[in-house]
């Protein structure tokens, strides 16, 4: 007879409270939407959103913000996103990633992965993906972070 594991703790901090089960293989904006619909969360809504934006943002500091000091950090996000070149500084880092159209979210989905994010060619494709999709990152929280603010496109 098999006894069934139990599920483990979401190292998400807004999952992990909101009593969310982790699977690895599932990106966080699939989990977020799986507590979304456990909740009767509707999608755009003040309470939705509220949730939304505390989940991206503790995904955010977990993978990415305790290290934005580090090279590697820098470098690690340009592999990411696509961008294999042997940058030597942070500054050299920061213009290649000014230059790339990446949905926040998704790079959040693909950060513990071997997937990248979509890269888009225009700000206008971007927004429109972002917008069909609902994958808003906070502006409010983006402007304030180093990494995030390179990443940042004004989409509306």
């Amino acid at each position: 007879m098999l006894i069934p594991l139990a599920p483990s703790e979401h190292p998400n901090q807004l999952l992990r409270k909101l009593g969310a089960d982790h699977n690895p293989d599932l990106p966080v904006s699939f989990a977020f939407g799986l507590v979304g619909l456990q909740r009767g969360w509707k999608p755009g809504s003040k309470t939705w959103k509220k949730n939304w934006n505390s989940c991206m943002n503790s995904e955010y500091d977990r993978l990415i913000g305790c290290r934005v000091s580090s090279l590697v950090t820098w470098q690690e996000l340009c592999t990411k996103v696509g961008i294999n070149d042997s940058f030597t500084s942070i500054t050299q880092c920061k213009k290649a990633l000014a230059r790339v159209h990446v949905n926040i979210v998704d790079l959040l989905d693909c950060w513990n992965s071997d997937s990248t994010p979509i890269r888009f060619k225009t700000k206008g494709a971007l927004a429109a993906y972002t917008k069909a999709n609902n994958m808003f990152f906070s502006r409010h929280i983006a402007k304030q972070d180093k990494v995030l603010h390179v990443l940042l496109r004004k989409l509306l």
